[in-house]
């Protein structure tokens, strides 16, 4: 263990990332037999029981549990960027807006859901990994090949769902003599940042049960960081310099209540809030003073699931309200970019939207299928003081299913389809941009998308190996926020195009029950036509089409608990993403952001005296930051460490270091520095 230690925090770059794993590969070379136990029990990626396989068999699929962020000091897109394909961005400290991409493919074809309802929907508004407080989370769930039928089946880059605190019911939780259980987390780190949660969940009655829980987080992200002084290209002139106005608060909380019906109807009522506030200190070369935003959201989601029809169908109904509004004011001293631009400006927007459900679920001895129908009504209006009214509307009908047929004994064949119905209307006025404004006159027609996948998957539950291969046409329509929407730093664009996609892959696992080890591979190919990316320019993000992309890459991944003290993961992504387009400039160029080569290694040592210690080494390759590959940002790799304490059963403590290597730290995916090297410690206690 010291040797892994030594080796890992003497190197540096990609050497350190392959010295680690080779110290991590020849543990697992010495595979133990007399310690036999399910990879499932210790992993935080997926949990199965004994002699059954890990859940994402298929490195398509991922559940990430609460272990793997919690006292760590991590990011939803961090946590997400650990898997292989994902890749991910950052533009400050805590709270700082965050995105990933998964296989090459942007941030914006990706849906991403709260307990199911996706968060940019057809009602709009660009998704920020950033506001997503991972202690409401109680896993997350990662497709990277498709949509599901359930949130939708629209989307070319897969979905994320983000499944909260007290989903499991009271009886999977609470022992039969229980009525209620709890727990609180508190944790301070560098720059003051603190976070404060607790959640509770209780047993009323043999049929009904509630659950709430509330979360609190702030940092002043007052971070040292590396300025290059607005001259990239000359270094002589760098200086270390203090991020200002960069805080961030936060609070939000939840509410579930689960009621079996006398005529066995099953209701639950989800309710869930957040509200935050803090600066936006703008460019490092460019820091503001003034400047900072507040964003408000709600949810709310009745569901009733009816008892079994005809002995063969199941029905769930369900009505889900929402509401968003985010506001900045002074967002850049724009006269400092050419513009007369006096006093405090204001800009921003409010959301409402409706959506009704309907899923239907048909489950027999060889056919599985599903079938969801929505409708997604959205309200947008200005909120500010700057420019005149304006307001918008947006009606979308979906309609998606799956199916799953065991054509022969392991052996399943399978598809999915959707379709949706897109009706904008616009009320004319202005909205404003931070660098100008535009008239809105009328929406653009839009046609029915659709989409569809096939696959062949074996898959077989005492097998220790199995496979699956895809293919399928998948249509996204832009979404109103990045149509016609306001976020601090980035410009919507109103004339984007339907972005469509070819998808291929083949994967494969094996498994070796007695050394408890799982190792997946998967192929994929993706040919975009007018792909929407965000592009990069004088600070300020905008959506464009690109005409043609083409992605194709590898995935490696191993998990492993050779030993009953030592637990490893070691994964590895090859792609190659490349502009496709005709345009002079940009054909056979790279896409912005993605890299050529991402790894990541990681080992857990269960140590006496109920320690527990964690490594994590990762690194990825130069990117670029621009479609024309004149701006490019070097390679990255960093190492972090945490170490636990479990002294009793609902007690745990856990100090954390990450950037070991990087007292100042500039994120090299954007224009925005992050923080440097940071601690934190952290204590849950169960009740």
């Amino acid at each position: 263990m010291r040797g892994c230690l030594t080796a890992c925090s003497c190197s540096s770059g990609l050497l350190g990332v392959r010295v680690c794993a080779g110290v991590l590969l020849a543990s697992v070379s010495g595979f133990s037999e007399e310690f036999v136990q399910d990879l499932g029990e210790s992993s935080v990626y997926g949990v199965a029981s004994e002699n059954v396989k890990p859940l994402q068999a298929s490195s398509s699929y991922a559940e990430v549990l609460p272990e793997v962020w919690e006292g760590r000091s991590l990011s939803a897109a961090e946590v997400l960027a650990s898997l292989p394909g994902v890749q991910y961005t950052r533009q400050g400290g805590v709270g700082s807006f965050q995105t990933v991409s998964i296989r090459g493919i942007s941030a914006k074809n990706i849906v991403v859901c709260m307990d199911g309802i996706p968060l940019n929907d057809a009602s709009g508004g660009a998704v920020d990994f950033g506001s997503i407080d991972l202690n409401q989370v109680e896993k997350i769930e990662v497709y990277k090949d498709r949509v599901p039928a359930k949130f939708g089946g629209r989307g070319i880059g897969g979905a994320i769902n983000f499944v909260t605190k007290g989903s499991k019911p009271a009886e999977a939780v609470l022992k039969p003599e229980d009525k209620k259980s709890g727990r609180v987390l508190l944790s301070y780190g560098s720059h003051n940042t603190w976070e404060a949660s607790t959640q509770l969940l209780s047993r009323l009655t043999d049929s009904a049960s509630v659950s709430a829980s509330l979360s609190a987080r702030h940092s002043d992200n007052d971070y040292e960081f590396d300025s290059q002084n607005g001259t990239p290209y000359n270094p002589n002139d760098d200086f270390k310099d203090t991020r200002r106005n960069a805080e961030f608060t936060e609070y939000s909380g939840l509410f579930k209540a689960r009621v079996l019906h006398t005529n066995g109807v099953f209701s639950t009522l989800n309710m869930n809030f957040s509200r935050s506030e803090g600066g936006n200190p703008g460019r490092d070369d460019y820091q503001t003073s003034v400047a900072g935003y507040k964003g408000e959201f709600a949810q709310a989601t009745y569901r009733a699931e009816l008892p079994q029809l005809l002995g063969w169908l199941w029905l769930e109904m369900s009505l889900t309200g929402k509401f968003e509004k985010a506001t900045s004011h002074s967002y850049y001293p724009l006269d400092h970019l050419g513009y007369d631009l006096p006093g405090l400006q204001e800009y921003g927007s409010a959301g409402y939207s409706l959506v009704p459900e309907v899923v239907a679920n048909y489950s027999g001895d060889r056919l599985n299928a599903n079938l969801r129908m929505s409708l997604d009504a959205s309200y947008y209006e200005k909120r500010g003081t700057t420019s005149s009214k304006w307001n918008l509307a947006r009606v979308a009908t979906n309609v998606s299913f799956d199916v799953e047929y065991d054509f022969v004994k392991n052996l399943t064949v399978g598809g999915e389809a959707s379709a949706l119905i897109v009706k904008d209307d616009l009320h004319g006025g202005k909205f404003v941009h931070p660098t100008a404004s535009k008239t809105l006159k009328s929406a653009k027609d839009r046609n029915v998308s659709w989409t569809g996948r096939g696959f062949l998957r074996y898959d077989a539950p005492d097998s220790r190996y199995g496979g699956n291969v895809s293919f399928g046409r998948f249509v996204r329509t832009p979404q109103l926020m990045e149509l016609y929407g306001v976020h601090p730093g980035m410009l919507s664009n109103p004339d984007l195009k339907d972005e469509s996609a070819l998808r291929f892959e083949v994967g494969g696992y094996y498994m070796i029950p007695k050394s408890n080890t799982a190792i997946r591979a998967t192929y994929f190919e993706t040919d975009v036509e007018n792909g929407i990316y965000w592009l990069v320019s004088g600070g300020f993000s905008k959506p464009q089409n690109i005409g043609k992309s083409h992605v194709r890459g590898f995935e490696a991944e191993l998990e492993s608990k050779p030993k009953k003290w030592l637990s490893v993961i070691l994964r590895a992504t090859f792609q190659d993403a490349e502009d496709g387009s005709k345009e002079k400039y940009y054909t056979g160029k790279k896409l912005p952001n993605e890299p050529a080569r991402s790894y990541y290694a990681e080992a857990r040592f269960d140590l006496p005296y109920h320690l527990d210690l964690t490594w994590t080494s990762e690194y990825r390759t130069e990117i670029f930051d621009d479609r024309a590959n004149r701006i490019k940002q070097p390679a990255v790799d960093l190492h972090h460490v945490s170490l636990g304490y479990t002294p009793f059963e609902k007690t745990r403590l856990v100090f954390a270091l990450r950037n070991l290597t990087d007292e100042t730290y500039r994120n090299p995916y954007v224009p925005f520095p992050t923080p440097g090297r940071e601690y934190k410690l952290t204590l849950t206690q169960g009740f």
